[in-house]
């Protein structure tokens, strides 16, 4: 084995193990943690018209609800790709 073989593998085994401690760090920055995935109920506050004519909810409840649902949609994406 020639000294530049030698030199050729080191180099290119030294990028991959670069490669893939990057992919590992920008992975674990990508999906939340097993401590993020306990998003908690926004308090929801509504107002009622009359009798049986129904329920509003004002902006403030409907965005915070909005993002309840897309925090549990996150964890569900991050169970199914990694169970257990």
């Amino acid at each position: 084995m020639t000294t530049l073989s030698r030199t050729r593998k080191i180099v290119t085994f030294t990028g991959l193990v670069t490669v893939l401690a990057a992919c590992s760090s920008i992975q674990s920055q990508i999906t939340p943690s097993l401590i993020d995935c306990k998003p908690v109920s926004p308090k929801l506050e509504w107002y009622e018209v009359g009798d049986n004519e129904g329920i509003y909810y004002p902006n403030r409840s409907v965005e915070n609800l909005m993002i309840y649902i897309e925090q549990l949609n996150d964890c569900i994406d991050y169970y199914n790709a990694n169970p257990g």
